[in-house]
């Protein structure tokens, strides 16, 4: 019987999402392992699992570069082994991808920080380069083009999931530092984003405890390809994607009361804020 978790889910979803991308055929990618074209099928339904010697070479056949693929094997082989993933700050990012593309609720808290799929290219590499002072060009460079593939495929949904972006006003205030036209150019961004079908944004003033201070919660909805619930945060050295049922209600339960003490951006402004701190 096979076991429907996370690592499951990410490991038929790779494979299928990246199968389809790169325009390939199941028979094409079962060809080229080789196995059946049935083979393929089941794997990518999650009846059968993906033995841990061919899941870099099922990635590679599907269109993954080798660093996709040998998460793929890293995954496998922890599955295998019944142990929990032991995944870095880039598989992570690359598990958040995924999820994107797929859960039906997705809710995404940072107080310091607008989060990546709202950011602006001007705010990614003249903000965000404040936040990462170490940072080569090239590190930009693809976190960038990370976070356009992950825009893109956000705004290509066209099943219309629930997104909840919360940002601290702290972002804001120092962005506005930065530069006051990037200020207005992204706020606008943000409005518009908000008008999308699905999509609330919200901005939450005062402070917030640093262990509360970012976090994310991606839930299926009605979407039957969504990952098993989970809850994303991240600290100063490390990243966590949590999928323990009974550790995700507590972030809920925060989640609600952050939402709630937080201003809509459609009627948000900080003159007030700013006159105050004058």
């Amino acid at each position: 019987m096979v076991i429907e978790d996370s690592a499951w889910w990410f490991l038929k979803t790779m494979g299928r999402t990246h199968r389809i991308r790169s325009h390939r055929t199941q028979k094409e990618v079962g060809d080229a392992i080789p196995r059946s074209e049935d083979t393929v099928r089941a794997w990518e339904l999650g009846r059968a699992d993906i033995p841990v010697a061919l899941a870099d070479l099922y990635g590679k056949a599907c269109g993954m570069d080798d660093e996709s693929a040998g998460y793929m094997r890293m995954v496998a082989a922890a599955r295998k082994r019944g142990e929990p993933i032991q995944a870095d700050t880039r598989f992570n990012a690359l598990f958040i991808s995924l999820a994107e593309q797929y859960s039906g609720f997705i809710f995404k808290f940072d107080a310091l920080v607008i989060p990546g799929p709202l950011q602006l290219h001007g705010y990614h590499y003249d903000v965000v380069r404040l936040a990462e002072p170490f940072a080569t060009s090239a590190w930009l460079d693809n976190g960038w083009k990370f976070k356009e593939t992950r825009q893109r495929a956000l705004k290509e949904r066209v099943d219309r999931p629930t997104i909840q972006f919360l940002i601290g006003e702290s972002a804001l205030l120092q962005l506005r530092q930065v530069s006051e036209e990037l200020y207005q150019g992204q706020m606008a961004h943000l409005r518009n984003w908000a008008k999308r079908p699905g999509v609330s944004i919200r901005i939450l003033r005062g402070p917030v405890l640093a262990k509360r201070s970012n976090f994310e919660i991606y839930e299926p909805g009605d979407n039957d390809l969504a990952c098993p619930p989970f809850v994303y945060t991240e600290s100063v050295d490390s990243s966590w994607c949590i999928d323990d049922p009974s550790r995700i209600p507590s972030y809920d339960d925060l989640r609600k009361k952050l939402w709630k003490m937080a201003i809509r951006i459609e009627v948000y402004h900080d003159d007030d804020r700013r006159d105050r701190l004058a």
